[in-house]
């Protein structure tokens, strides 16, 4: 494959990994955002959530959150919660640093309605963004 090729050169997620049910898990919410968006997605996983990075991290990116079969944008709940422009892009250069931060974490790919994603299972991406997400 070549460095600018669109296909995921990430080892396919395999159903007894744990990730893959806890993808299962969000499975209805993601399909609702990716009619919502025609960007890649990278979802991380987690035990009662999940966050979705949409676009091309750590250059340009949004983030969701799946919570309670709810999709929920940052950007929506930042300006939700009164957040003016530099907390927003301050809030947004943490979550580009926690990205890099875990750059090396294993990720694969699995097909969700038909389209390729990246599944990234990193307790260390998910705790950083969490934390994150509690400073909006």
């Amino acid at each position: 494959m070549g460095f600018f090729s669109k296909k995921l050169n990430y080892p396919e997620l395999d159903s007894d990994n744990p990730a893959a049910e806890l993808v299962h898990e969000v499975e209805g919410p993601l399909k609702d955002l990716m009619r919502q968006v025609s960007d890649p997605l990278e979802v991380i996983p987690s035990g009662d959530h999940a966050y979705v990075f949409i676009g091309k991290p750590p250059k340009k990116f949004g983030v969701a959150m799946i919570e309670e079969g709810q999709v929920q944008s940052f950007l929506a709940a930042a300006k939700e919660k009164g957040l003016d422009q530099l907390r927003i892009q301050k809030l947004n250069e943490q979550l580009r640093e926690a990205y890099m931060h875990n750059v090396d974490a294993q990720r694969y790919k699995t097909n969700v309605a038909g389209k390729e994603v990246v599944v990234t299972p990193c307790s260390q991406l998910d705790q950083e963004i969490h934390q994150i997400m509690q400073m909006m």
